[in-house]
């Protein structure tokens, strides 16, 4: 027929009257419709995440202790075998990193002067002095935290990021092991975020640097003279606290301590004077100072979640239901025509079947006998 090809078409409902299949469609409809609810309106199905945010940190020690009254004389550690000597808080970090901080916690100075073998006229250094002592009051330490973080998923038709934000704009906390608030952070502009090491060591479940060490070469021996190594993520996020949409980006410091794990390393600092740079200046310094560093290392790494509302996203997650409904729906046409008992019943109600019809020359054939 001409223009039949602009006809719609559309298909035959025929209505089964069994109970059975009709509670399980709307049993198995009802479902996927809360199911689909929910993605959207409780998941936050209309919203696209970038769960990879990207940042940058700075990280500073304080040049003072957040403790300012405290005496070696009133510290327990002071007065055993080994004693505490007054380190400058500049001088307890190293190495300087861009994304850790190494707090010394016990040191060990090995003063060594180059002396020539007779023998091999080799020239190599022997101890000639060793002293070991505590850092008093390591945990006072206050570490300054500057940190900013971007969606980089999310751009403008320009290429500019258009969810981004520094922590001095934002809320913080720091959360406990369990979860709980060790501390807040509001915002501040203009000021970094200020934590304790004993805070960070609170939030980890070490309420003490005394406590003994697991470590596999502890011996007995505690976090104070082994060392260990903490592990601190930035996580944002800008949904979580919000039944719709999204809301204002915050953050929280989550730590965790990184078990049987020690933390030591070895600095060498010549000791020279401006004679001997000028008289031996391409020889190694008679005098150096070999330090060895039991620390308590901070790492840092920033994560996230920050999602921002996708008319895409949102169509996803409907023609998902939808899909969802037509598997549905041939389930239960399958278990209808193929399974139950009255299958045959079923099929001939759905299925229409044709007289056997004759190919186009039979049918001229049989024209021209009559």
């Amino acid at each position: 027929m001409a223009g039949s090809f602009f006809y719609y078409v559309t298909y035959k409902y025929v209505l089964l009257k069994d109970a059975r299949l009709g509670v399980l469609y709307y049993l198995l409809a009802t479902l996927i419709l809360l199911y689909t609810l929910v993605e959207i309106f409780i998941r936050k199905g209309y919203l696209e995440f970038d769960m990879k945010p990207q940042g940058t940190i700075k990280l500073t020690l304080s040049d003072e202790f957040a403790n300012k009254t405290f005496s070696p004389d009133d510290l327990s550690y002071c007065h055993g075998n080994i004693s505490c000597r007054h380190t400058d808080p500049w001088d307890l970090s190293w190495p300087v990193e861009s994304r850790a901080m190494t707090i010394t916690t016990l040191s060990k100075d090995y003063l060594q002067q180059l002396t020539t073998d007779r023998v091999t006229a080799r020239e190599e250094y022997g101890i000639a002095n060793k002293s070991v002592y505590y850092t008093p009051g390591a945990e006072y330490v206050v570490l300054k935290v500057d940190h900013a973080v971007v969606a980089t998923q999310f751009t403008d038709g320009r290429g500019r990021e258009r969810l981004a934000a520094s922590h001095r704009r934002l809320w913080g906390v720091l959360s406990g092991a369990e979860g709980e608030v060790v501390k807040e952070f509001p915002p501040q502009s203009g000021k970094p975020d200020k934590v304790t090491l004993s805070e960070l060591l609170s939030a980890a479940g070490v309420e003490s640097l005394d406590e003994e060490s697991d470590s596999i070469n502890a011996r007995g021996r505690s976090f104070r003279e082994r060392g260990c190594i903490l592990r601190v993520t930035i996580f944002y996020q800008n949904w979580f606290n919000t039944w719709f949409g999204t809301s204002d980006i915050d953050y929280s410091y989550r730590v965790r301590r990184v078990p049987y794990m020690s933390c030591s390393s070895k600095q060498v600092q010549p000791l020279t004077s401006l004679e001997e740079v000028l008289s031996r200046p391409s020889s190694q310094p008679e005098w150096r100072l070999l330090r060895k560093r039991h620390s308590v290392r901070v790492e840092f790494e920033q994560a996230g979640s920050l999602g921002m509302f996708s008319l895409s996203t949102l169509l996803l997650k409907l023609v998902s239901g939808m899909g969802l409904l037509t598997l549905t729906a041939t389930v239960i046409d399958t278990l209808a025509l193929y399974v139950l008992p009255d299958r045959r019943r079923y099929r001939s109600h759905v299925y229409e079947e044709s007289p056997a019809l004759k190919s186009t020359r039979t049918v001229i054939k049989d024209t021209k006998n009559d």
